[in-house]
């Protein structure tokens, strides 16, 4: 099964866009296959703070979060929500190395917070449809990730959990919690490099604090991301912080950042 796993990602990768990129510096460049890998990684930051998920975007039409229950599904509120059923690299990295139902499981928690977000609701029947498996298979696919800490927004649950929080900063709650890698990728589901790009936008909401920056707005511009979600970071950042001190995890997290862009370090910054 691994083996099969394997051979579709390969042939699946090299019709990506972002494989499309690699091999055109490594032709035209003669990059080793590292160094195109960080020109795409840099160039994703620069121009879009993260990766644009884009690749399969669809259209559906679900109940709104106005929606009252218990009515017949003709009289509720509908409207229309863009969902992505195809997240490129990210996909084929976590079908690669975590299988097809950590995959559908990671589908459904990016499909449910897309659509929230929009103000809509997904329902297991929804969710059937689009990914093509039963509702049985959903639901056990949604029992398995909340038992593993996941909120999950859908109708017929969401009147009971509350507004909860993003996968984004329940993954980068986990980091700062202490969790491995390998840990936070079985528990949400999400490949390493997701993981690793989710912590990266943290470190640089780290590293605009230590500047004076607190405007969430501004904040949010820099990031490329919603206020929403900058909000929680802010929530985050707090909830971690030790006092008036910064942790150790958040100096490292700067430290790395900087090592990475090292004319843009300064000399004598106390945190």
């Amino acid at each position: 099964m691994l083996h099969t796993h394997k051979s579709l990602y390969d042939r699946s990768l090299e019709k990506t866009q972002e494989q499309v990129f690699i091999n055109s510096l490594r032709k035209e460049f003669e990059l080793s296959p590292a160094e195109s890998q960080g020109v795409l990684d840099l160039a994703q930051r620069c121009l879009f703070g993260e990766v644009p998920s884009t690749v399969g975007v669809i259209r559906f039409i679900c109940a709104s979060q106005s929606a009252k229950h218990g009515k017949p599904l003709k009289d509720l509120d509908l409207l229309e929500v863009s969902i992505t059923l195809d997240n490129g690299v990210d996909d084929l990295n976590v079908l690669r190395d975590q299988g097809s139902e950590s995959l559908r499981q990671l589908k459904i928690m990016r499909l449910t917070e897309e659509a929230y977000e929009q103000g809509g609701l997904l329902t297991q029947e929804d969710l059937g449809r689009i990914l093509q498996v039963s509702s049985r298979t959903i639901r056990k696919d949604m029992q398995s990730l909340q038992k593993d800490g996941n909120t999950l927004h859908s109708r017929g649950n969401d009147q009971d959990i509350g507004p909860g929080v993003s996968h984004k900063t329940n993954i980068i709650d986990l980091y700062l919690s202490g969790l491995t890698y390998h840990e936070i990728m079985r528990k949400t589901r999400h490949s390493a490099h997701a993981i690793k790009r989710y912590v990266s936008t943290f470190g640089r909401m780290l590293i605009m604090l230590n500047k004076g920056l607190t405007k969430v707005a501004e904040i949010s511009r820099l990031l490329g991301c919603s206020d929403r979600l900058t909000k929680e970071y802010l929530v985050l950042f707090e909830k971690h912080k030790q006092g008036d001190h910064w942790p150790p995890v958040y100096i490292e997290l700067i430290d790395q950042l900087q090592a990475m862009y090292p004319a843009k370090k300064k000399s004598g910054v106390v945190l």
